[in-house]
């Protein structure tokens, strides 16, 4: 016995084919999953010597620089991220700001006692 196929919704607005929570789970889930995925792709071959070894000892090198740039990234976007949402900038500027004044009235206190 067959079960009838949901009815699409008529809204495109509504429609999310790749919903953030979703998406957001599947990948910490991969994650979680110590799984190592390059070992589920066939090995590359090199565009220089098609008869040659797929990698080098210097393309792992520069495969391992790749990766810690995208690492760094990542930890930036999601430390920018999670700012976005808090109003630690402002509570940031307006301490400098503070600090900027009282500076001031440092510099103008020393400029009034050389005279």
């Amino acid at each position: 016995m067959t079960t009838p196929a949901a009815k699409p919704s008529t809204s495109k607005a509504s429609v999310h084919p790749l919903p953030l929570s979703s998406t957001l789970h599947d990948l910490a889930l991969l994650r979680a999953s110590d799984l190592d995925f390059a070992a589920l792709l066939p090995p590359s071959t090199s565009t220089s010597s098609p008869s040659g070894p797929p990698e080098t000892e210097g393309g792992n090198a520069e495969v391992e620089k790749s990766v810690q740039r995208s690492l760094d990234f990542s930890r930036e976007a999601r430390a920018a991220l999670k700012l976005l949402h808090t109003d630690a900038v402002e509570k940031e500027g307006a301490r400098v700001d503070g600090l900027r004044e009282k500076l001031e009235d440092v510099v103008k206190g020393l400029d009034g006692s050389d005279d």
